[in-house]
């Protein structure tokens, strides 16, 4: 068993959030009981999580898309009311680690990638307001995209969308998980053969086919889902709680 604000400032300072410039709070969201002995981990906060979460006993919920976000209007109705009478209603903690969760150099969800997609780590990629939230990969050998896109469909699960526009033979790769098809210019621009995120939007198709370099989206929740997972685990071996993560399905 460990309080709520041990556990807060170990892993405040475990992921760097003060020096990491974000664009929602990082940290607790909802202070419910002062202890937590069993913690729940999961993607996104939303109600299906959080009734989970309750079954499961959890007295914290640890997830990577909080609740609170700076464009979000400052009112408390609809899904957020419901949300946050949940966790009040049961007495459960809320936290969120957002971006510092994406660029850890080893629990974050981009290094996860790398590893998992057996690439070697290369130079830092993806600059955000100070912060490089990846990193660049390559493999000793190239292989057909055909053989990556195998390696992508194993590891998220799903059907990827794939724009099919470099070259024949992958080794050089930029990744981003999450929403970051804005990062393509600078894959482009840092040597990629392809670059891999969550999501795409609609210029990426012209750019991509234009100059040459293949495209990849795995999924926003699928390419977020491995973070918070190692992240529970370290908190639980370090502060001898119990950890559970609880996949809520979403296929965008």
């Amino acid at each position: 068993m460990v309080t709520l604000t041990e556990l807060e400032q170990y892993t405040n300072t475990l992921l760097n959030t003060a020096k990491i410039a974000d664009y929602a709070p990082n940290g607790v969201q909802v202070r419910g009981r002062a202890t937590v002995n069993r913690l729940v981990t999961g993607v996104s906060a939303c109600l299906d999580l959080f009734q989970a979460a309750t079954a499961q006993q959890a007295d914290l919920i640890l997830v990577h898309h909080g609740m609170f976000w700076e464009k979000d209007p400052r009112v408390v109705e609809g899904g957020l009311k419901k949300r946050l009478k949940w966790l009040l209603d049961h007495d459960i903690s809320l936290m969120a680690y957002h971006l510092p969760l994406d660029c850890h150099p080893q629990l974050g969800n981009n290094m996860q990638i790398v590893q998992r997609l057996q690439l070697a780590k290369g130079a830092p990629f993806g600059l955000y307001r100070g912060t490089h939230l990846s990193c660049m990969g390559h493999y000793d050998s190239a292989m057909p995209l055909a053989a990556f896109v195998e390696r992508v469909r194993v590891l998220f699960g799903g059907e990827p969308l794939v724009l099919p526009f470099g070259p024949e033979q992958i080794r050089h790769v930029a990744l981003c998980s999450g929403a970051a098809p804005e990062l393509l210019r600078e894959a482009k621009q840092s040597g990629a053969d392809l670059f891999l995120s969550g999501e795409a939007t609609e210029h990426v198709y012209h750019f991509a086919k234009e100059e040459g370099i293949h495209f990849v989206a795995a999924g926003h929740h699928r390419t977020e889902m491995f973070g918070v997972q190692v992240l529970g685990d370290h908190l639980a071996s370090r502060f001898g709680i119990q950890h559970q993560f609880v996949d809520i399905p979403n296929p965008l």
